[in-house]
């Protein structure tokens, strides 16, 4: 089948010239005389570029004069055409930040003409998603329309933001309006308007306006299998009272049953989609189902308590169906849905959604969270940014943490962006994927491992890329509060610790008929009366850790008979403390994680020679020995205190200690 190319004026003609069979494209007009002939598309660094193609997935190809090559991120001219593979995934961006998402097994080329851009779509299924334009901003934007064998559809390009739905296929069509609004013409002339919510459908040459009651069509029912990621995941079956742990190979689920997550995370895979459900530790849900048809999908589930993340497909339109609230998207979205004791908190961190009450709609878009109640309409407020704030223009990042639920990447620049986050810097474990609105996003914190992110703009201009390193606090090996031997003899003992005062073992030669040994110690200079004394039976004699501070001692070890009289004089030996302030690592004495926190709790630590340190963004002042005492008031909740770390020509390091919350006041 040739890809239809045609004008506005001619297409509304159509109906008057007759059409012919629905499936066959009308090719345009031949030239008339004086009109020069239609020549192969010009090199690509000499046409002025209509578009960019950014964020390749699986197999993308492009048609340019006739050579059809593997596609690669780039500019996109006139005439260009672009093919997705079954597994292919591809972003049109657009000059004024409008992009179209274009889905696998899609073929279409770009046209222009003296209106704007027009995307001729032989098959497969598009999003276009236009943002809304900053107040007060005036400016041109792109005139785009998609046409397909089926008709055209203007897609609207004021101020307001918009997002529709263009699916082609070999008898029929369908353009879905998520938001904003739309005009279509079909090859009949016939004109339609589709609001958000609303969509056109057009089968055996019929264009018919699909209002938003509209329910999905019947789906084909697929498969959920719950496996569990660490802790305990168990499962009831439908009408069971009995509990059954999930084996690690996972379990499929069959409707009705319950899925409870304890200690870890439980993660529930639909059939042949990538979209994932993830429920919490102390989570808990009914699956009633799931169905699938092209590339919709629809989870049908009860959240009884708990915390669900859900993870969208890039390249299918999705629904998570639960008793009071469905959750629509078209596109990648990655959302947080937790049970209230009247409805919903749902947080969408990337990607943007509709929330469907009943007849009522509402958009949520990227960085936006809604409390959804059983009576009222979704109040939408923007998301909170997490208490640990990364910089995504920084490489290398180190956090020490237990248990931060999560953090904040921001980047300078307003306007669309789309963001990655990976495990590897390939960027093959995907873990978030979804266009943002405002320069930051909230960002699950890992207890271990490594994260990367990337930032670009629509056009795919990169705007900022970082990685950062998780881990448990630990307490390196030589700041271990060590216990040191101290011989006897003439020579001084000196030790030289960090962090805290170690613990010591005096140790000595034994004496024939001696039962016991007194040993004494004094501050040099004071031998008046002993900081300590120990009588033991053997030849070492250990003295706890923190008895002994930092500075000079003298000690003596004095043999006892058994009924307890010395045998000879203690000769005095020589015991030097040395604090040694060249620690390696940030150390933080205080506060304990878990600890109960106040309006403000005391912190103390050490941190290495010539770094500066800052507690919640407010810089604190290291002694002579780079030692700190002080007080800081914990934020966010849960409450945590961020130790922040600075030497130049390193990486920062943040140390986060997580509290528990006070007394209400």
């Amino acid at each position: 089948m040739s890809t239809l190319r045609i004008s506005v004026a001619s297409l509304l003609l159509l109906g008057a010239l007759g059409c012919g069979d629905d499936h066959t494209p009308v090719a345009p007009p031949p030239p008339g005389p004086g009109t020069p002939a239609v020549t192969a598309p010009q090199d690509a660094g000499a046409a002025a570029p209509l578009a960019m193609l950014r964020a390749l997935k699986g197999e993308v190809l492009l048609d340019r004069g006739g050579k059809m090559v593997p596609a690669a991120e780039g500019p996109l001219t006139k005439r260009d055409v672009v093919e997705t593979g079954p597994d292919g995934f591809a972003i049109i961006a657009f000059s004024d930040g409008r992009t179209v998402e274009v889905g696998p097994g899609a073929r279409f080329d770009l046209d222009e003409d003296t209106v704007g851009v027009v995307l001729n779509v032989e098959r497969g299924i598009l999003l276009s998603r236009v943002p809304a334009a900053p107040k007060g901003q005036q400016g041109p934007a792109v005139q785009l329309r998609i046409l397909t064998p089926y008709g055209l559809t203007r897609v609207g390009g004021g101020q307001e933001a918009s997002e529709v739905r263009v699916s082609v296929g070999p008898t029929e069509s369908r353009v879905e309006v998520k938001l904003g609004a739309i005009e279509f013409v079909s090859k009949d002339g016939k004109e339609l308007e589709a609001a958000a919510g609303e969509s056109v459908a057009v089968s055996a040459g019929k264009a018919e306006l699909v209002p938003s009651s509209a329910k999905f069509l019947e789906l084909a029912t697929i498969q959920v299998t719950v496996r569990a990621d660490t802790g305990r995941v168990e499962v009831r079956s439908k009408g069971s009272p009995q509990w059954k742990s999930v084996n690690k190979g996972g379990q499929k689920l069959a409707a009705g049953d319950g899925v409870r997550a304890r200690g870890g995370t439980a993660f529930l895979s639909l059939e042949g989609s990538a979209s994932t459900l993830a429920l919490a530790s102390g989570g808990e849900l009914v699956m009633e189902g799931a169905g699938q048809q092209g590339l919709r999908d629809e989870a049908r589930l009860d959240l009884r308590q708990g915390e669900l993340a859900l993870k969208l497909a890039s390249e299918r339109d999705s629904r998570v169906v639960m008793p009071g609230l469905t959750l629509e998207s078209a596109g990648a979205a990655d959302l947080n849905v937790r049970r209230t004791s009247d409805g919903f908190d749902v947080a969408a961190r990337a990607g943007d959604v509709t929330l469907v009450q009943g007849e009522t709609r509402k958009p949520l878009r990227a960085g936006e969270q809604a409390r959804v109640s059983k009576a009222g309409e979704a109040k939408v407020q923007p998301v909170a940014q997490a208490p640990l704030t990364l910089d995504a223009a920084t490489e290398d990042v180190q956090v020490y943490h237990q248990g931060l639920p999560e953090l904040t990447l921001s980047w300078k620049g307003q306007g669309d962006a789309l963001v990655e986050v990976a495990s590897d810097p390939g960027f093959s474990k995907p873990l978030l994927r979804g266009t943002v609105h405002q320069p930051s996003l909230n960002v699950a914190a890992p207890d271990r491992g490594r994260l990367f992110w990337r930032v670009r703009k629509p056009d795919g201009t990169e705007v900022a890329k970082g990685s950062a390193t998780f881990a448990p606090e630990r307490a390196p090996k030589n700041l271990a509060r060590i216990t040191n031997e101290v011989p006897e003899g003439p020579q001084k003992t000196t030790i030289f610790y960090q962090d805290k005062p170690p613990g010591v073992i005096f140790t000595y030669a034994s004496e024939p008929q001696a039962a016991k040994y007194r040993i004494s110690v004094y501050r040099n200079g004071e031998l008046g009366k002993p900081v300590a004394e120990r009588t033991v039976a053997e030849t070492r004699s250990p003295l706890e850790a923190g008895i002994l501070r930092e500075g000079s001692y003298v000690w003596s070890v004095t043999p006892l008979s058994r009924s307890g009289q010395p045998m000879r004089g203690g000769r005095m030996n020589k015991l030097e403390l040395v604090y040694d302030n060249s620690v390696p690592v940030l150390v933080v004495n205080a506060p304990r994680n878990g600890q109960r926190a106040g309006k403000r709790v005391r912190t103390v630590g050490v941190a290495p020679v010539g770094t500066k340190l800052s507690i919640n963004g407010r810089s604190v002042t290291l002694d002579a020995k780079h030692r700190f005492d002080t007080w800081a008031e914990p934020v966010g909740v849960p409450p945590v205190l961020l130790f922040k770390m600075q030497n130049e020509g390193t990486p920062d390091v943040y140390v986060v200690r997580t509290l528990k919350r006070g007394p209400e006041e």
